[in-house]
């Protein structure tokens, strides 16, 4: 029953729409190509993470998703971010994903109850984090061989990797900058972060954690495509993962183990890959006509005017309605490769 379900979630046919005068990018092109998707995580920082990540390999299972790149934006005490996201991928078959890292200054949850394990229980190759590809490199690389427009850049952690991305000068991988590699080759960025509508007061761990502010403000001011919001409110009702606890071997079971003991774990970035695998008008409204106006200690509050190609997501069914989706796509087993 639940891969009978989950077959007809990932079947569903996607068109695009416009709302509000803002281009809505839904899963699917018009030529009923998958969607070209840049992961970028802080993997060691919370299993819903691990979560987002089974979303994305699962629609590339069904056709729908071509994961092109992930990338880790946040320090890992035991160096493992890059493994877990390997032992993910190869798990789902996706052994050769480019993966690269975060090479700035440490900031980040530090030691991750979860990424040691699966880097030293699951078979992968990566390197630990500070060997691994700098995550600029692999953003240039990436964005420059594919189509212009065809990109979606989910980001589920801090925007330090999209910060360094658009300061990024000229290079021998593209005669273009971070800003003009950016809007020549991305459809829109699906971010994780903030609480909407917000207000002064109103913290998010990924805008606001330890010295990300900077980040995220020069981020959200600068990126020169669309911007859909899944903030904070959107997933912390939906609780996920308890379906792992009878569930078979898997990184994603370990992780929700280790890290919930499998009592489940609020929804934030799996909501996200969901807004950026499907149309996220099947499960939410879409707020537009204003922007996202971020401080620099990355406190954020929704401005009326101008228009400035955000939206952010506002819930329309149950949450435990998308929970329940969201839970049907965990189980769905992977692909004998």
């Amino acid at each position: 029953m639940i891969h009978k379900a989950i077959s007809c979630w990932l079947k569903m046919p996607v068109t695009l729409g416009v709302v509000a005068g803002f281009l809505v990018i839904n899963s699917v092109s018009a030529r009923g190509e998958p969607v070209n998707v840049i992961f970028d995580t802080d993997m060691s920082g919370d299993c819903d993470d691990v979560a987002a990540l089974v979303v994305l390999n699962n629609a590339a299972d069904a056709g729908e998703v071509k994961i092109l790149a992930c990338l880790a934006n946040a320090h890992d005490q035991d160096k493992a971010s890059a493994a877990t996201i390997d032992v993910i991928n190869t798990f789902y078959g996706r052994p050769n994903t480019p993966i690269g890292t975060y090479h700035g200054p440490k900031f980040g949850p530090g030691k991750s109850p979860y990424t040691a394990a699966l880097r030293d229980e699951f078979p992968h190759t990566a390197l630990p984090d500070d060997q691994m590809p700098g995550a600029v490199d692999i953003y240039r690389k990436t964005l420059a061989a594919q189509p212009d427009h065809s990109v979606t850049v989910l980001s589920v952690g801090f925007l330090c990797n999209l910060a360094e991305l658009l300061q990024s000068p000229p290079d021998k991988i593209s005669p273009l900058n971070g800003v003009e590699l950016v809007r020549n080759k991305v459809k829109q960025l699906v971010l994780m972060g903030g609480h909407f509508p917000g207000g002064t007061n109103d913290f998010e761990c990924n805008f606001s954690n330890s010295d990300a502010g900077p980040f995220t403000q020069y981020t959200v001011e600068n990126w020169p495509t669309p911007i859909l919001f899944c903030g904070y409110e959107i997933g912390c009702p939906i609780t996920t993962g308890r379906v792992y606890k009878d569930a078979p071997p898997s990184p994603a079971r370990r992780a929700y183990e280790l890290f919930t003991h499998f009592n489940g774990r609020p929804s934030w970035d799996p909501t996200a890959a969901l807004a950026a695998v499907r149309d996220p008008r099947l499960y939410w409204t879409i707020q537009t006509n204003g922007y996202c106006r971020v401080s620099s200690n990355g406190t954020s509050v929704w401005t009326q005017t101008p228009n400035r190609g955000h939206s952010y997501l506002a819930v329309k069914i149950p949450p435990g309605e998308v929970g329940k989706v969201l839970d049907n796509i965990l189980l769905v087993p992977q692909k004998k490769k």
